[in-house]
Parts: C-alpha cells; structure tokens; sequence
C-alpha cells in the first residue's frame, strides 16, 4: 500500500492521514487491512462472486467508518 493510494481514498483528510500513519500503529494496520479490502473486493466485482463480494463490501464499509473516525478525532 502506498500511502498516496490510501490517502485518495479520504479526500481532504490527508495531513492527518499523513500523521496518523506516521505515529499510529493501529491506524497503520487498519488502513492496510482497509486497501487488502477494497483490492479483494475489485477482483471478486470482476469474477462475479456476489455473495462474497457483498461480504467483503460490508468489512470495507466497517474499516472505513473506523479510519474515519480516527482521521476525525
């Protein structure tokens, strides 16, 4: 993950993104599992595999809604 790709994905947020994956090892994490997530989840779009990708659909919305209310804190 590169750290332009993830801030992308909150516009406007990115001088906190920037010192939230500086300083924060748990953000760190999170936002990696987010960008697994949402990479996964393209491909599962392209294959046709609804089911699963609805799942993983419902975890990126759960990563997102957590990034976000750090990024907001």
């Amino acid at each position: 993950m590169t750290d332009s790709e993830f801030i992308s994905c909150f516009p406007g947020h990115k001088e906190k993104i920037k010192i939230l994956l500086a300083q924060d090892e748990n953000f760190r994490e999170v936002a990696e599992d987010y960008m697994l997530c949402k990479k996964t989840l393209e491909k599962l779009k392209r294959t046709n595999k609804g089911s699963l990708a609805q799942q993983y659909f419902e975890t990126l919305e759960e990563l997102k809604l957590e990034l976000f209310e750090s990024i907001t804190k």
